[in-house]
């Protein structure tokens, strides 16, 4: 069984007769400041107490900072529906391809979720957790409410921090002062984030590197030549040679390579085909190596689009396209950027040959050719008909493409993309779109720049300075992450609570005077799209599980 699985069930035994008592005996579970909350319990103390009644002191500040809540929480209202929309548009083809990533990643647990390292995800969601109720409750108390009480929300497991205002005192208050209260959490998050981003960014730009324009593996495909060769990922190719020309005495025969971007795809310099077998020279922990047999290199289908122009032609996964013709004319495709520039000239229907060489593994020095999964021999091109689809107006084959099995970026283009969540947007949708492509970083190994890459670039205070940026992006992440989920419109969210002010303040301006049908619109309208939203939210979540 998985350890994640595992874990849960033991959590679930311990809690479950823990709950049913604080649900039997109410007062003696009080004594433990103990509460049922629905299926989950509240561990009640009064931490924070003296902090709050310090900062509500300052009444004018916080009421300005209430308008300033209430803007935010909109903003990452429309962020958190576009977010949930998308994801809900995107479930069927997600089940279709039959990923999914695990319980574990569901589990907001730092250690046992693979994305949260243990001491940078425990410091991050206590701080998270901490300023998020803390906001709540400094907001209550400028507006004249009083705290009962503040403590941990825990089902299984941990779900959260909460600070509970006193009922009676808010329900005196303004609808004002109710939605300060409620979207002060979402902001405060937000505050922080920003000032941790913005630390971030000081600290990345104090990292410098030998290799700012080098071509630097950032992933590589399992089964690739380049993987069968023993290139590490995170190598820096600096040089390639044809096997016939390499000669190990002499360092001259390694032609030194530099690299070209085109719409943000990194290729290497280097006039190649994969009918040629190339030795690749490269740089890892500073250390110069040459790769003991020579490898195809070209571009690599690494993954084809279900359905999509290649896959119904015949291409296959782990082959190379060696060419595109275009009517009369046939255009070789030694980089990925080539085979950009080559696609540009076509237009979305029309028919063309794409010239495919089949991998094939190597022996000996001289280059020999063995069988493997796909044939033996010596690589020949063979040619495939195929109608390009449309993206957007641009010719579609369907692949996505790396190096010999190697996806590149450069040192300097990740430093860029680690400082700037807009890195690349051009427009005012990519704007939108390339935080939520930031904000995926954990999900790709990068919380901002991963350990296995950090060699590339020169740290003042060496490992002090990496576990700077690193916390720094984690406290970052988590608080972001954290106000956005919150803006999520469906109880026990604080969406939801702002979401019913808004109904109630919408029925007001429409007319609806009386305060009790004004409470039945608003009870009505809220739990009905809390109840739809908390059902999105669910069908998303488990077709990441199952």
């Amino acid at each position: 069984m998985d350890l994640a699985y595992l874990i849960l069930i033991v959590l679930a035994v311990i809690y479950v007769p823990i709950w049913v008592w604080v649900w039997r005996k109410p007062e003696q579970a009080e004594r433990y400041h103990l509460c049922k909350y629905g299926p989950c319990i509240m561990i009640k103390t009064r931490l924070g107490f003296k902090t709050m009644d310090r900062l509500c002191k300052y009444t004018r500040f916080w009421r300005a900072f209430g308008f300033f809540s209430k803007l935010v929480s909109a903003v990452l209202f429309l962020l958190m529906m576009y977010m949930l929309v998308v994801a809900i548009i995107a479930v069927p083809s997600r089940m279709a391809s039959g990923s999914s990533i695990g319980i574990e990643y569901a589990l907001a647990i730092p250690g046992l979720n693979p994305m949260l390292p243990l001491v940078y995800g425990v410091i991050a969601l206590v701080v998270a957790m901490v300023v998020h109720e803390l906001g709540h409750g400094i907001q209550a108390r400028a507006n004249g409410a009083r705290v009962d009480s503040s403590g941990l929300l825990y089902g299984v497991v941990p779900l959260g921090a909460f600070v509970e205002p006193n009922e009676e005192d808010m329900k005196k208050k303004s609808r004002r002062a109710q939605m300060d209260m409620y979207t002060a959490g979402i902001s405060v998050n937000t505050v922080v984030a920003i000032l941790c981003f913005a630390l971030l960014v000081g600290c990345c730009g104090t990292l410098s590197s030998d290799y700012e324009d080098d071509a630097g593996v950032y992933y590589m495909d399992d089964g690739s030549p380049a993987y069968l060769a023993g290139i590490p990922a995170s190598a820096i190719i600096t040089g390639v040679s044809e096997s016939s020309v390499y000669d190990p005495s002499d360092p001259s025969t390694i032609q030194s390579v530099g690299t070209s971007v085109v719409d943000g795809s990194v290729s290497l310099d280097a006039d190649v085909d994969p009918l040629h077998y190339y030795y690749v020279q490269y740089v890892y922990n500073d250390e110069t190596y040459v790769t003991e047999e020579p490898i195809q290199m070209g571009v690599y289908v690494r993954s084809l689009t279900s359905g999509g122009p290649a896959d119904q032609a015949g291409i296959e996964n782990g082959e190379f396209i060696y060419s595109i013709v275009i009517g009369d004319d046939e255009h070789t495709v030694g980089s990925i950027s080539e085979f950009r520039q080559v696609m540009d000239a076509t237009s979305p229907g029309q028919t063309v040959e794409v010239g495919i060489v089949q991998a094939v593994a190597y022996g000996s020095g001289d280059a020999s050719v063995q069988a493997v999964a796909y044939g033996s021999g010596d690589a020949s091109v063979q040619y495939v008909t195929v109608t390009l689809g449309d993206n957007g107006g641009r010719s579609l084959l369907g692949v996505t493409m790396s190096t010999s099995g190697m996806t590149f970026t450069t040192p300097g283009i990740l430093l860029d993309r680690a400082m700037n969540p807009f890195y690349g947007a051009d427009s005012a949708y990519s704007y939108f779109t390339s935080i939520f492509s930031y904000l995926s970083g954990p999900f790709n190994g990068m919380d901002p720049i991963s350990d296995e890459v950090q060699w590339w670039y020169d740290a003042p205070m060496g490992d002090v300075m990496w576990f700077i940026i690193t916390l720094l992006y984690w406290l970052f992440w988590l608080n972001i992450l954290l106000a956005i989920s919150n803006a999520l419109p469906a109880y026990p969210f604080d969406g939801g609570f702002i979401f019913a002010g808004g109904v109630s303040w919408l029925c007001e301006k429409l007319g609806v005077r009386d305060e009790e049908r004004r409470n039945r619109i608003t009870e009505s309208v809220s739990g009905s799209v809390s109840t739809v939203v908390l059902f999105m939210f669910m069908i998303v979540v488990l077709s990441f599980l199952m």
